[in-house]
């Protein structure tokens, strides 16, 4: 049985996902350690499935999992019930793994206590060294990113880029929330999991040397996927932290001022940050009129 599995769902990004698979082929090895990887092919119509197959060596098992209905949640789900692996890592299909990836997880979850763990998420290096294009990123904060200070061991929340949980935990806590993610609400799976984990009294750490680089892709440095982005955040929150309108009116006022003040002299950083808060609140109120998705999370078995 493999101490650690790696789950990442993927929807129609056969060259991204490739990427990635090399990256996690490419790991520096840990005596016999071999990670599970497993595929959750959330509905492509590409090559995802060849890749996959493709991927799977003498050393390396990638396992492919066709689970198109329900969205990103229910794939990732049905991929945890695929392994009796104790720790369980999720990343994103547009990440490459550090070669040293493998080493500090497996360093780290050998000493600690915590039932979850948060790792780095940097950009990767050609776009750090190009300060335009670094700048752009900073601007419209669309790209994810997490840096851990070595300092700072205790996290409050999960980025799903990059993120660990034990199999133990899910078992206490239950699975993700079967209504968020994208192909449900749209988001936030990873930051309602982490609450649910924090109430639970589970410490969740940080690896600050478990490091995966984001690709940066020229359509989320826009105004459109700004928008999109935090639409799908605040119809997410929705969910996992209900508000009525009488909350949520004063929020969007405020918003709506934020928007006004930055229009005149405010930095292209700070409009977009103004904007993004009113995207998210316009529509927490919107969906205060609309239907609601059924479901939550599932309960896991231990064995």
């Amino acid at each position: 049985m493999a101490t650690l599995a790696i789950i990442v769902a993927t929807r129609d990004r056969e060259a991204m996902l490739q990427r990635m698979l090399a990256s996690a082929q490419a790991l520096d090895p840990i005596g016999r350690e071999r990670p599970d990887i497993i595929v959750a092919d959330n509905g492509s119509h590409d090559g995802t499935r060849q890749i996959v197959e493709a991927a799977t060596t003498h050393d390396a098992s990638v396992r492919y999992l066709w689970a198109p209905e329900g969205g990103k949640t229910r794939a990732l789900n049905t991929a945890i019930r695929m392994t009796d692996a104790p720790i369980l890592a999720f990343v994103d299909d547009d990440i490459i793994l550090d070669p040293a990836w493998l080493r500090a997880v497996t360093t780290y979850f050998t000493t600690t206590t915590a039932g979850a763990a948060q790792g780095a998420i940097r950009l990767p290096p050609e776009v750090a060294a190009d300060p335009a294009l670094a700048a752009e990123v900073d601007r419209w904060g669309t790209i994810p990113q997490r840096e851990l200070a070595p300092t700072v061991e205790i996290s409050r929340s999960l980025t799903g880029a990059n993120m660990f949980v034990t199999r133990h935990t899910f078992a206490r806590v239950g699975l993700f929330d079967e209504r968020l993610g994208p192909g449900a609400a749209g988001a936030c799976e990873d930051t309602e999991l982490a609450l649910r984990i924090r109430a639970a009294g589970i410490d969740i750490g940080t690896i600050p040397d478990a490091v995966v680089y984001h690709a940066v892709e020229r359509e989320r440095l826009t105004t459109a996927y700004l928008r999109t982005m935090h639409e799908l955040r605040g119809r997410s929150r929705v969910y996992y932290k209900p508000a009525g309108a009488s909350r949520i009116l004063p929020n969007l006022g405020m918003a709506a001022l934020g928007v006004a003040s930055t229009a005149i002299g405010g930095s292209p950083r700070a409009q977009a940050r103004a904007l993004g808060r009113w995207y998210h609140y316009r529509a927490m109120l919107r969906m205060q009129r609309g239907p609601r998705l059924p479901g939550g999370a599932p309960r896991l078995e231990e064995a």
